[in-house]
């Protein structure tokens, strides 16, 4: 049995699509999707359409699937906030190009699943047993923060997501510790292996004696046609998006380049406008 684990494309369908023909050359049975499967990019919706045509069996919601609720709580909006005001705009962008289907999918996403294959025990995370959000599980923290795991699931193997770079390594009772890294949003702190810009997924190989094969997969796929597909549709931050594409460098909390955008595009004036039509 071959799995294929993806999360944080992040709306990047272009790269999406890529993994998941990468991962169908490999004759793969199942797709795992652990969250964020949308925002940033302007392909969330088909993100979701690319899931959902093929055999994901298991599904879990990330933190970005937590915004598009979380913003329509307006006490939680600091419209003299940069970040949250490129926020509700990325909610908006997604909203205006959502299908019903796929809003009532994202509303029904679990939290964590656990599971057995073959006597074997998984659980699944977004990012912690407790939280979607934070940074407590990037791959250079102490080993305690691993063995957080042990206290909340006796799985044998442990997948998690959210912080874009990929990981194996145990907690303190020797759980399986794996991290599948981003599809369309890689991530790393070292400044040459960021420059590694190709979509990242794990495939595992399961057989009646646990995993056989295990691989970190990166899946080289055509930036410039994201790009363009962003500038295409309008995305707020586009500018900004071709950076990330680029380079690797996020701007969720670059607050300088987020107030030059969200001041050239009137982005303030346009988010009070969308959050008081979304309350009425």
């Amino acid at each position: 049995m071959k799995i294929a684990v993806v999360s944080d494309s992040h709306g990047n369908a272009t790269a999406l699509a890529s993994v998941i023909e990468d991962a169908k050359k490999h004759q793969v049975d199942e797709f795992w999707s652990l969250g964020d499967i949308a925002l940033t990019g302007p392909g969330s919706q088909r993100c979701y359409e690319l899931l959902n045509a093929i055999n994901t069996t298991h599904y879990l919601h990330g933190n970005w699937e937590d915004t598009y609720d979380q913003v329509k709580q307006t006490d939680l909006v600091d419209l003299d906030d940069p970040e949250d005001i490129a926020a509700v705009m990325q909610v908006k962008f997604d909203e205006e190009h959502f299908s019903q289907a796929v809003r009532s999918q994202i509303k029904k996403l679990p939290f964590k699943q656990e599971f057995a294959i073959d006597g074997l025990n998984f659980a699944l995370y977004h990012n912690s047993p407790t939280s979607d959000h934070g940074h407590a599980l990037l791959p250079t923290n102490p080993q305690e923060n691993f063995d957080s795991f042990s206290d909340h699931t006796k799985a044998d193997i442990i997948i998690y997501a959210h912080v874009h770079q990929q990981l194996m390594r145990y907690s303190n009772e020797g759980q399986l510790i794996l991290n599948p890294g981003s599809v369309g949003e890689p991530w790393a702190v070292s400044t040459k292996l960021l420059q590694n810009h190709r979509a990242n997924y794990l495939l595992l190989t399961i057989d009646q004696d646990g995993i056989s094969d295990l691989e970190f997969r990166h899946v080289a796929y055509d930036r410039q046609k994201e790009i363009d597909l962003a500038y295409a549709k309008q995305l707020p931050f586009a500018k900004l998006y071709e950076r990330l594409i680029n380079t690797g460098i996020g701007f969720t909390h670059d607050d300088q380049a987020l107030l030059i955008e969200n001041k050239l595009h009137d982005y303030r004036r346009i988010v009070k406008i969308f959050l008081k039509n979304i309350n009425n």
